[in-house]
């Protein structure tokens, strides 16, 4: 589906951790880059708004407060940007006592593969998602047709979800969605709304994008933790 990418700025981090983090960050919807200094980054940050910032806790070059007050300046382009710091597990609980202090959340180093997408998702009201392709039923209820098809997901988010299909439904048409999780043998069920037809000849994929509506039973919590265990 369609999403604007937000843009990430992680700051100090070295090219072994930087390496780590940039590919737990869903490109779909985050662009990162890194800057090495965090005291260097100031002039940058002072002039671009990055939505999210990911930074090296405690950094070398500058003290934190003043890091932070310069990220939370009156003027500051990033102002309202969610800090992030990345600590390693010695200096975590120091780095938490500046939670409400200029950062909004602290990350141990040693798990960014379960925490990070999940966490910026969270902050930056992003749904998580995930490149994932199974199988699903589809189920369409048109006037007096009713249409049944096998077909395969292209990818998946907590709010959506991009299906392989030749077949062409109308923005706006309802179906139902029924399909397995690896590893869940028992079934998701959910109605959804076609929001988007992908254009033949100009993307990849043909198929249609489509937005949950409602699930059935415990399918929502059951899509969740599927989308929270990568």
């Amino acid at each position: 589906m369609n999403r604007q990418r937000r843009n990430v700025l992680a700051i100090g981090v070295s090219s072994m951790e930087f390496a780590r983090v940039a590919p737990f960050l869903d490109r779909d919807s985050f662009e990162v880059d890194r800057f090495p200094s965090a005291e260097g980054s100031l002039e940058l940050i002072s002039q671009v708004p990055f939505e999210a910032l990911l930074v090296r806790y405690p950094p070398p070059d500058i003290r934190i407060d003043r890091f932070l007050g310069a990220v939370r300046g009156e003027r500051s382009p990033c102002r309202t940007a969610p800090v992030v710091l990345l600590a390693d597990e010695r200096v975590q609980g120091d780095a938490e006592r500046w939670i409400g202090h200029g950062a909004n959340r602290v990350l141990s180093l040693g798990g960014l593969e379960n925490d990070i997408q999940r966490t910026l998702s969270t902050l930056l009201n992003v749904a998580p998602r995930k490149d994932a392709r199974f199988i699903i039923r589809l189920e369409v209820r048109v006037g007096d047709s009713h249409d049944m098809i096998m077909c395969q997901t292209e990818n998946v988010s907590a709010s959506g979800m991009l299906i392989r299909t030749d077949e062409r439904y109308a923005k706006g048409t309802q179906i139902e969605l029924e399909f397995t999780l690896p590893q869940d043998p028992r079934p998701v069920r959910v109605v959804a709304e076609v929001m988007r037809v992908t254009t033949i000849g100009r993307e990849e994929v043909s198929g249609i994008g489509v937005r949950f509506l409602s699930f059935s039973g415990d399918s929502q919590r059951r899509f969740i933790m599927f989308l929270g265990s990568q």
